[in-house]
């Protein structure tokens, strides 16, 4: 296990490279002066060229490539070129926690519902609820992050009491179609009477409970889970832009993995374990969705980095202060080289990092795997 996984970290050091180099190029390619964004448009040529020098930007881009390269090995992010002082290595402590915060929270919504829904639905294939599931999960891929944003805030910021409501609707009518199902089962002379009848009381005081307690939600702003403000706060501003970029990741794991516990249902040793009358939550808890799993892992891998590079939107329109927003307006809007390189080398080292661990998580999911090596 130790060599696959210094194998891993060896070959992490080549993509980076190329990752990095990649970036000094294209950057170049991008209109933008960062000294215009100092002295401004009417400054005199004397100051442009001064200023050029003591930045080293009259080198080429090969030779600030490569300074900026002895500098990172060193630990050393350099300093913004806009704001003079300012380190890289600041910019990115600031901003790189709110980026994983929402990207954390985002797909942690997205495998606590989907998972569930996706395997019930698999297990109950050709019923309401798995044309339900599968409708909706259609319906929500075909919504873009930026629309998804918007109508969260039309809802719950704007008119805050539909979805409270719409909580205590759907809660009661859950309640009392458990009580109607109970009393069907004991006309019937089926069990379960009991165990009905408690989930009806717990789910209808979770309901009165929640929408008691239903809190407001900002239009805009990140609150710090270290500020004074407290957690809570954190919690509540992060919320919204969480479930925006969780939105797409639900329905695409939901389809994902109903296909594949569909797929194993169908295993000889599933049809065993059902013929033996195992109860149905231990079958698919246990025996169908751990080897149903491999996909669902490799697709929340991949997905949680384009999580962490690709909210740019989702910041614009919660106005965070991300590293999506920090790489688009002061790096690549004005040409400052040392926020854009700095911040995707951040990037690519986590999304590198989080696929290797993945890679290296398969052995532990299938034990042939780890016979094997």
């Amino acid at each position: 296990m130790l060599r696959v996984i210094g194998l891993k970290l060896v070959r992490l050091v080549p993509v980076l490279f190329i990752v990095s180099a990649a970036t000094s190029l294209l950057i170049e390619l991008v209109p933008g002066d960062p000294i215009l964004a100092i002295i401004g448009t009417e400054g005199h040529p004397e100051d442009y060229e001064r200023i050029e020098r003591e930045l080293g930007l009259d080198q080429n881009v090969a030779a600030r490539y490569l300074d900026w390269l002895g500098n990172i090995v060193q630990g050393d992010f350099g300093e913004q070129i806009t704001r003079p002082g300012v380190t890289v290595a600041d910019r990115l402590k600031q901003t790189f926690p709110v980026t994983i915060e929402i990207a954390m929270i985002g797909m942690g919504l997205a495998l606590l519902i989907s998972v569930p829904v996706g395997t019930w639905a698999a297990y109950r294939a050709g019923t309401r609820f798995d044309r339900f599931s599968s409708g909706s999960a259609f319906g929500i891929i075909s919504i873009p992050s930026f629309l998804a944003g918007l109508l969260l805030v039309f809802l719950f910021v704007f008119n805050a009491t539909i979805p409270r409501y719409g909580v205590l609707v759907l809660g009661l009518a859950w309640s009392i179609w458990l009580l109607w199902s109970a009393g069907r089962e004991q006309r019937g002379g089926g069990g379960g009477v009991i165990v009905r009848i408690a989930a009806a009381v717990v789910v209808a005081g979770l309901t009165v409970w929640l929408t008691n307690k239903w809190p407001s939600f900002p239009r805009q702003g990140f609150v710090r889970w270290t500020s004074d403000e407290g957690r809570l706060e954190n919690l509540r501003s992060a919320f919204l832009p969480a479930v925006t970029v969780a939105l797409t990741e639900i329905a695409v794991f939901m389809r994902l993995l109903r296909g594949d516990v569909q797929a194993t249902l169908q295993e000889d040793y599933i049809l065993s374990a059902r013929a033996k009358g195992m109860p149905p939550v231990r079958i698919l808890a246990r025996d169908a969705l751990r080897p149903s799993s491999f996909s669902l892992i490799t697709l929340a891998g991949v997905a949680f980095g384009r999580l962490i590079g690709g909210t740019v939107i989702v910041e614009a329109i919660f106005r965070l202060p991300g590293m999506g927003t920090l790489i688009v307006n002061d790096g690549v809007n004005t040409g400052d080289f040392p926020i854009v390189q700095g911040g995707v080398l951040i990037l690519a080292t986590f999304y590198v990092v989080l696929n290797g661990a993945i890679d290296v998580s398969y052995s532990y999911l299938d034990p042939r795997l780890r016979r094997g090596r």
